[in-house]
């Protein structure tokens, strides 16, 4: 007699992280003077799994324009870009102002307590104002820090007490089994 035992199965649930209250914001895209300007924020990855998505709110938006958001490894103690991991880029428009946008990202395992950041980039005519946290909060989000560069400072700076408004889901993966 054969007796089959259950396949276990490995349950995933959504973990949401970031920081979704609203204050200034910052330009990004192609500015008159023919400068381009980049935004970023880097983040601390709460459980082991898919990172799925990210969501920044777009304050304004000017013209038409393709964002792309990069998610990079980070060197957190020197705070330093290591290397590019995933991107994906879509179109917005002013039809898109003052509500927060999803860039659905291709599969990328992240490590529960890795350092990750994005970066957001756009082209075309237009320019998109994201929104950062308030100013009056010191350190909004403890678990990283807003990055902004140019086109004539691509290494660009990071900033410890700014941090952009974004929420990153990840299809988290738990020891969990079901039968």
């Amino acid at each position: 007699m054969i007796t089959l035992a259950p396949i276990p199965k490995i349950q995933t649930s959504v973990v949401s992280f970031g920081y979704k209250e609203i204050g200034p914001y910052y330009w990004i895209g192609s500015a008159k003077n023919g400068i381009d300007y980049y935004a970023g924020q880097t983040f601390k990855v709460p459980a082991e799994g898919i990172l799925k998505r990210i969501k920044l709110f777009s304050s304004v938006v000017h013209g038409f324009t393709t964002a792309t958001l990069s998610v990079y490894e980070l060197d957190a103690r020197n705070t330093k870009w290591i290397s590019k991991k995933t991107e994906t880029s879509r179109s917005i428009s002013k039809a898109e102002e003052s509500q927060w946008v999803e860039f659905e990202l291709p599969d990328f395992e992240v490590s529960k307590d890795g350092y990750y950041g994005f970066k957001i980039t756009c082209a075309g005519a237009g320019m998109l104002a994201i929104a950062e946290c308030p100013w009056c909060t010191p350190n909004p989000y403890a678990d990283g820090v807003e990055w902004t560069g140019s086109s004539t400072a691509k290494d660009g700076n990071f900033y410890q007490d700014f941090d952009l408004a974004f929420e990153a889901e990840i299809e988290a993966l738990s020891n969990a089994q079901l039968f």
